[in-house]
């Protein structure tokens, strides 16, 4: 196959060291794997969608990379290629997806069918998905492959894959060129269609030894890492398969869709394998809490646990909170929260909040914010918000915000993130050209994140994008979707809220998520709670059903899908019961 990169192939020198230090090359994934011949220590523990459980020693784990890169081989692709991977049962897709890196392929981690609804939303986003990263093979679980859009590429099942006649031949491992494509991942798509990251061996090395070495001070011999989040999305394919690679920490992977049909299943692993590292998106420590009771809490021993990170959405003081106060009984230590920031195109991660220390919200001035962007100490009343800081960026990387004049803000000043450093991906692909798009200009990444700095801690605020702009003011729509949470009977992370023309001004609208029997009066408590807290007025409330809102792969609501479906009256309301009288 051609090499659509136009780069040399997979068995270059690596570098050679550098004023006695260990050149990047010795972390790059490829290159710790191929250390690993014979070696009995623990590596990956899958945990398909049936709760079947599965071990692999470092060395088992390194033959069947070896063995997924020979029969991806046979297939007919090489060294450029690109292989499509819907990302299911971890046990067959990250053998196959370090078998394509193994190679010197292109891996492309695609989602796999939701496991409950939004079925046309999926094909919708693969279909979209396919164009955009011309792979030459698509790999799924067999039941998928009848799902799939049509495609030039060939279809394979995963089955399939493990029964190809491997090649004689065992290929080379890739060698580390900072500037090779390693892998495509695709963004969230918060605010728009998602778009293909070129992810390099640079960029994922860098990242992966930040996070590890510098943000969590990982010792492979200590630490495990437990983890259900999709391997389709960056946070859990680098955050607990390619960043633990580096340093050889090894990991429990359990299938996402036996999280969604048992979110319990998460606490409990992290306490059955004396866990130490974990991590997730809000909304999922907000299911956790509410999911767990005190007989489940008492099986639970979650003392080892010294990081489990929260990211890949605004955070939630309460959330974490409610979160740290139901499980301090399992015996969590409330300092092992800690909230991170990052984005696909810097890999992953940018910031992490330090370990051993709690996190301490920064109570801001609501007006201040909201008409000045001026994030300036507020008191504790109903004019104030929290913003959770989420560290400094790692060490050889920066962060600075740029406000509306286009020069860097100074301390609380708000604007847009713009970050800069070695984890910064190459660029973006489309499928019309070859050479990825930049995504950083001068170094810089403008991340479309809005946010401030104190004192070199990042503070993210939300999407610029999904700011709503009503009577000049500039209003974040987590903050109204918080509040609208704070009522009962609205689900945690089941609240969105956007704008819609109004007679004299855009008028803000909350779609909320809630069950047919707490629906009643949803309308007035959430008006009446998002004005006292915000002093923000709202021109519609629609109560629907659960599972409603539409959600990236990270949980992040899709504001501008929901605008548009709530425009099109696409947005039916749940049946509502009259409110009820007495307490």
């Amino acid at each position: 196959m051609v090499n659509r990169t136009g780069r040399p192939g997979a068995d270059e020198e690596r570098p050679r060291e550098r004023d006695g230090a260990s050149p990047p090359g010795e972390a790059w994934i490829c290159s710790v794997l191929a250390t690993w011949e014979g070696d009995p220590s623990p590596a990956h523990r899958y945990v398909d969608g049936e709760g079947r459980v599965r071990e692999l020693s470092r060395a088992r784990l390194l033959d069947e990379v070896r063995d997924r890169a020979r029969r991806l081989t046979a297939c007919g692709t090489g060294p450029g290629s690109r292989v499509a991977l819907l990302a299911d049962d971890p046990g067959r897709f990250v053998p196959a997806f370090l078998g394509a890196l193994w190679a010197g392929m292109i891996p492309v981690p695609l989602p796999p069918p939701p496991v409950l609804g939004r079925r046309d939303a999926w094909s919708e986003g693969l279909a979209a998905a396919l164009p955009a990263a011309r792979p030459d093979l698509v790999v799924a679980e067999e039941p998928a492959l009848a799902l799939i859009p049509g495609t030039p590429a060939r279809h394979l099942s995963y089955e399939s894959l493990e029964d190809v006649p491997p090649g004689t031949d065992v290929p080379r491992p890739a060698a580390y060129r900072p500037e090779r494509t390693a892998y495509l991942q695709f963004s969230s798509g918060s605010t728009g269609r998602p778009r293909a990251v070129v992810a390099t061996a640079g960029s994922v090395t860098a990242n992966g030894l930040a996070i590890m070495r510098h943000g969590l001070a990982a010792d492979p011999a200590r630490d495990h890492g437990v983890s259900w989040l999709p391997l389709h999305h960056d946070m859990g394919l680098v955050g607990f398969v390619l960043a633990p690679l580096t340093v050889g920490v090894p990991v429990t992977l359990i299938a996402t869709r036996l999280f969604v049909r048992d979110p319990g299943v998460w606490m409990r692993t992290l306490s059955d394998v004396r866990g130490t590292i974990t991590g997730a998106p809000n909304f999922a420590y907000a299911l956790a809490t509410r999911r767990t009771n005190a007989d489940r809490l008492a099986r639970l021993d979650l003392s080892a646990a010294h990081t489990l990170l929260c990211g890949g959405e605004p955070v939630s003081p309460r959330t974490l909170r409610d979160f740290a106060d139901a499980h301090r009984v399992a015996g969590l230590d409330p300092a092992a929260l800690r909230p991170c920031y990052g984005l696909a195109e810097s890999t992953l991660a940018v910031s992490l909040a330090p370990r051993g220390a709690a996190f301490r919200p920064d109570r801001v001035s609501w007006p201040r914010l909201r008409d000045h962007d001026r994030a300036e100490p507020g008191g504790d009343d109903e004019e104030s918000v929290e913003i959770v800081g989420c560290g400094r960026p790692f060490p050889g990387h920066e962060a600075r915000v740029v406000t509306e004049s286009g020069l860097p803000g100074a301390d609380r000043e708000v604007g847009e993130i713009w970050v800069r450093g070695p984890s910064v991906c190459a660029g973006y692909v489309d499928g019309t050209r070859d050479r990825p798009t930049p995504v950083a200009e001068d170094g810089w990444l403008r991340t479309g994140d809005r946010g401030y700095l104190v004192d070199g801690v990042i503070h993210p605020a939300g999407r610029l994008k999904d700011v709503l702009v009503v009577q000049g003011r500039n209003i974040d729509p987590q903050r109204v979707e918080w509040a609208a949470e704070a009522v009962d009977g609205v689900r945690p992370g089941g609240a969105v809220a956007f704008t819609r023309p109004g007679t004299d001004t855009e008028e803000v609208v909350v779609v909320a998520e809630c069950r047919p029997h707490r629906s009643g009066d949803i309308d007035g408590a959430v008006r009446e709670t998002v004005s006292r807290r915000l002093g923000l007025g709202l021109g519609d409330v629609v109560a629907v059903a659960p599972g409603t809102v539409a959600k990236t792969t990270s949980g992040k609501p899709r504001r501008q899908e929901m605008r548009r479906r709530y425009l099109l009256g696409h947005l039916p309301p749940v049946t509502t019961d009259p409110p009820r009288n007495g307490p």
